[in-house]
């Protein structure tokens, strides 16, 4: 058998990782498809496996945002600036116009438009998103003097981030404390970018014990919050999950769900920005008008909200300006 290429490995490494952004973004979606039925009923037993995933999903999606931050920070600084402009901040204020202005309370201005900006809503993730890559530029010169050893002070942020939060509630709630928390796992994943390669070729019996851990404290934390967010043991759980899924999506067979999830991967920022104005619009304009059982209901929401999210990913090639700013065809291509 002949070695991969450098490509090869490129793009069998970047199948694994838009696998794994894909499973974190479609579960976000599946979570809101359940949480905003009707009077905020809600399905128990679904209920119960989101509690069961909270402590990796919101943090895998910010580990794997993390993971590319060496590729970006290799640029110019201009440059690195302009992109996350025109493909973050943008589609922020794009999708915070469609879902404040015409989803959220019907055509109008919203109720509450000082908090839909400053908390962003269902869109705090890309806030928090910009804030990290803000946060990041300190690192920049630090690339140029210490290029073996600036990414162990993306390990010291993560620590100190996390430790902040702890210890202090001067940072919990909102979008800063949604930063200080998830945002931690951007540069933990900053750090263990280039460690990963050797990561996933652990020996499997190292990793079944792992993944019976993982299991095992997922299922305390379903009785206690300390165990899914904001404690030092929450952390130590998201991590040691993170570390399972990194080992296992490259060893998965690529049939056509891995392939479509990997899909949906790739545009995760669409699954993203248009599944929750979805749901609400559906929520408002047909469930609201209908008295099926709630059970029902959280089947319907999520079937038919992941049908049209996957619609839009499907025209992604058609609307781009959804989804980066006009003009900037070279980032929107990198971005498919």
């Amino acid at each position: 058998m002949k070695p991969q290429t450098a490509p090869a490995q490129t793009a069998a490494r970047m199948q694994w990782m838009d696998f794994l952004r894909g499973i974190a973004v479609l579960l976000v979606v599946i979570l809101h498809a359940n949480s905003q039925i009707i009077a905020g009923a809600s399905v128990e037993w679904w209920s119960d496996v989101n509690r069961h995933l909270t402590p990796f999903r919101m943090p895998l999606l910010m580990f794997m945002s993390g993971m590319l931050l060496h590729r970006s920070l290799a640029k110019p600084l201009p440059l690195y600036i302009w992109g996350k402009v025109a493909a973050i901040l943008w589609p922020l204020l794009v999708w915070m116009f469609i879902y404040g202005f015409l989803i959220n309370g019907g055509v109008g201005v919203p109720n509450d438009l000082l908090g839909l900006l400053v908390t962003g809503d269902y869109l705090w993730f890309l806030m928090a998103l910009l804030l990290c890559y803000s946060a990041a530029m300190i690192f920049k010169p630090l690339m140029a003097y210490i290029p073996h050893g600036y990414s162990w002070g993306f390990l010291g942020l993560f620590l100190a981030m996390i430790t902040t939060y702890v210890s202090t509630d001067a940072v919990h709630g909102g979008l800063l404390g949604s930063t200080f928390w998830y945002g931690a796992f951007f540069f933990l994943g900053a750090w263990a970018g280039r460690l990963i390669q050797r990561w996933v070729r652990t020996h499997w019996l190292l990793m079944l014990p792992l993944l019976l851990l993982t299991a095992y404290l997922a299922h305390m934390g379903y009785d206690d919050r300390s165990l899914r967010v904001g404690s030092f043991a929450a952390a130590g759980i998201s991590v040691l999950g993170i570390a399972v899924l990194l080992w296992l999506a490259p060893r998965l067979p690529r049939g056509g769900l891995v392939r479509f999830i990997e899909w949906c991967g790739r545009s995760s920022i669409v699954v993203y920005v248009a599944h929750f104005p979805v749901i609400i619009a559906l929520r408002d304009n047909v469930f609201r008008h209908t008295d099926l059982e709630t059970g029902l209901q959280v089947v319907l929401m999520t079937t038919i909200t992941m049908l049209i999210t996957v619609l839009f990913v499907w025209l992604r090639p058609w609307t781009p300006w959804l989804y980066v700013i006009p003009g900037q065809a070279r980032v929107a291509q990198k971005l498919r």
